[in-house]
């Protein structure tokens, strides 16, 4: 880290701001700009410099301008941290104690799934573990997690204080993207003007206002599973993390193996994280779930999605696609958190919390806390 602050001084571009309460008089991309076409390449400070001008209200063609040519020569590791870092100054701080999961995915895979790992986020709340995530409507769906979860009852609006009491009560959470990153919303007019990807549809899973240190992150495409674990990496925040792209979707699915990279922060309590590292496969037959279509596990709008949900998870001993599907993927979360040692005793043990109906519970319990903190005010 130090080489890069060294070489952001050597580039003589503008350094990052320390917080957001620093205000930011030139919001100018020109030196940035200019850097790149020069055949210079942007280290984590230089990104999360320029990134903070464009959170500042960066003219947006210049914004379109650095998004495209970062977007042309391929966003890095470093430079994903670098706009991570920037962005997270910005946020308003979820403040929970504790371990806290967060199961999470890219989005964009097109295949109009339920909302599969909002579910599992759920299911692993009700295994016992402290589930905080952040989300928002939909843009590549029919049905976004916050959109599904407005159907079932919880309040959108819910501030960062009363979604941390939630948390902490029920042991769920969501954090609404445009209510936890407020200075999204200057981007996002670029965003639509550009009509094409940029790193901004692949940074959201690294966004947990709340700081989750146990990640469960799906991705759209097999390419970005070493760029996001890199990333992690870079900022360092976590300690342990599964980044996973499974048969052709952004989470673990009955549909075939799954690609796997494990991410295990083997420093000592209170020094900086180191990670291992390792890339492995999981196919669910190992843990005797079997195969099936995608259209078995397609849903609809927010209401049918929301009807879906409930069903996935009410009592009882029946199994079938979809529920195979959130099992699977609250039993990565139980992995990564540390209570259970094995994918296979992860299944299990989702599938027995599944069984008995503290899942549904869990919902119930989450949708009621939410609107008395709604009217509570």
């Amino acid at each position: 880290m130090n080489e890069e602050v060294e070489a952001n001084t050597k580039s003589g571009l503008p350094k990052p701001i320390k917080d957001k309460n620093v205000v930011l008089t030139d919001t100018s991309l020109k030196p940035f700009l200019e850097h790149i076409i020069a055949g210079a390449s942007l280290s984590s400070t230089d990104v999360e410099a320029a990134f903070d001008r464009i959170l500042a209200g960066a003219d947006p063609v210049q914004v379109g301008a650095l998004l495209a040519m970062l977007r042309q020569r391929g966003e890095t590791p470093v430079e994903i941290a670098g706009m991570v870092r920037a962005m997270l100054k910005q946020r308003f701080p979820v403040n929970v104690t504790g371990k806290l999961l967060d199961i999470v995915g890219t989005g964009g895979d097109g295949a109009h799934t339920i909302n599969i790992s909002t579910a599992a986020m759920i299911l692993a709340a009700a295994c016992g573990c402290k589930a905080a995530k952040l989300g928002n409507r939909s843009v590549s769906s029919k049905c976004g997690s916050a959109d599904v979860l407005e159907a079932l009852g919880i309040d959108m609006d819910l501030t960062a204080e009363q979604v941390a009491e939630c948390i902490e009560t029920t042991g769920v959470g969501f954090m609404f993207a445009p209510v936890v990153h407020p200075t999204m919303k200057k981007v996002a007019p670029v965003r639509r003007a550009l009509g094409v990807r940029t790193a901004f549809n692949i940074v959201g899973p690294l966004l947990n206002a709340a700081g989750a240190q146990h990640a469960v992150v799906g991705v759209f495409h097999e390419r970005l599973l070493d760029v996001l674990a890199g990333t992690l990496m870079e900022i360092g925040t976590v300690d342990r993390a599964l980044i996973i792209h499974g048969a052709g979707l952004d989470e673990i699915s009955p549909l075939g193996p799954s690609t796997i990279v494990e991410l295990r922060n083997v420093s000592p309590e209170g020094q900086p994280r180191r990670y291992e590292k390792k890339t492995y496969e999981f196919d669910p037959l190992t843990c005797g779930v079997p195969r099936c279509e995608i259209g078995d596990l397609r849903g609809g709008d927010a209401n049918e999605n929301a009807a879906l949900l409930r069903e996935v998870l009410k009592a009882g001993q029946e199994k079938g696609a979809k529920r195979d599907a959130v099992v699977l993927n609250a039993a990565a979360g139980l992995y990564v958190y540390g209570m259970v040692d094995s994918m296979e005793e992860g299944v299990k043990k989702a599938y027995e919390v599944l069984g008995d109906g503290r899942a549904l519970v869990k919902l119930e319990e989450w949708i009621a806390f939410a609107k008395m903190l709604r009217n509570r005010g």
